[in-house]
């Protein structure tokens, strides 16, 4: 990536020897670590995202586009992922040897720094079927198909329709299927520090006692035969153990914190990162 000057932040940013930092240039706002700013190439009418959509759609159709773009991303994307990013995984035995913990089903949670993101999680617990929150615009761009196959599930902002689409995370639980967050909200493609996170991923893993996998994408120079085939960095998942909710704190606001905090805490350890610019719930740097 081109030489340019850093977010402001990144002065602030203290990372382990062995790992790189991408040259991102000063595009993020950083007084907002949760700005979209990746945008969305508007190519077709959005939904209305009522009480009446389909948050979870059981439709035969789209029961087989899931199946073809699970099928894709398994035996295609996953050997592409090499090539497009360079990937690597490390820490997957966290999830093996932890499996009965999460036999009520599980959540994730991950930096969200780069477009394949979601496949590096699914390849990292097995490829089971996942369902994630998202932007309710990216179903106004080309990927809307594929965000909606792979899981994504979006959110409104209606009262009405909000409760539609709680039911609709009530019924992943019911199924014992994943949910995945990425809980600084937004794309900032190729960024190193951990951003804060919003609340709402911690809200659902408390209602639902459910045990989070941490995740953080590090980054390598690309080299070698690699260059052959992009010029970003390359992407390393790092997973760590599974974090549990202290259900010995009482008070359900403080339990909540407590897992954010925490699992920010771990993320940015497995991100390789001594010193972060941000904290795990400041608006600010």
């Amino acid at each position: 990536m081109s030489n340019l000057s850093q977010p402001e932040e990144y002065s602030r940013l203290v990372v382990e020897e062995d790992r790189y930092i991408p040259q991102n240039g000063d595009i993020y706002d950083s007084s907002n670590p949760h700005a979209h700013v990746m945008g969305v190439n508007v190519t077709q009418d959005l939904p209305e995202f009522d009480a009446d959509y389909p948050y979870i759609d059981h439709s035969f159709k789209q029961k087989f586009w899931t199946f073809l773009y699970y099928a894709r991303a398994r035996y295609l994307i996953r050997w592409l992922h090499y090539f497009v990013y360079g990937f690597r995984g490390h820490g997957y035995e966290n999830y093996k040897k932890n499996k009965k913990l999460f036999e009520n089903g599980g959540m994730t949670i991950c930096n969200h720094v780069y477009r394949w993101d979601v496949a590096s999680v699914l390849d990292s617990i097995g490829w089971r079927r996942i369902w994630f929150p998202i932007w309710r615009d990216q179903l106004a761009g080309p990927d809307a198909r594929h965000m909606r196959a792979m899981g994504g599930i979006p959110i409104p902002d209606s009262v009405s329709a909000l409760r539609k689409f709680y039911a609709a995370l009530d019924e992943v639980h019911e199924r014992k299927d994943w949910l995945h967050f990425f809980a600084e909200e937004s794309r900032w493609d190729f960024y190193t520090p951990i951003r804060p996170f919003k609340k709402g991923a911690f809200v659902f893993a408390v209602r639902y006692n459910l045990p989070i996998l941490p995740m953080a994408v590090s980054y390598r120079e690309r080299k070698g035969f690699l260059k052959l085939f992009g010029s970003t960095p390359c992407v390393t998942l790092n997973i760590g153990e599974p974090i549990v909710i202290n259900n010995d704190i009482k008070d359900k606001n403080q339990r909540i914190d407590d897992l954010r905090r925490r699992t920010h805490e771990a993320m940015v350890k497995l991100a390789g990162i001594k010193e972060n610019p941000w904290t795990y719930n400041e608006t600010e740097p």
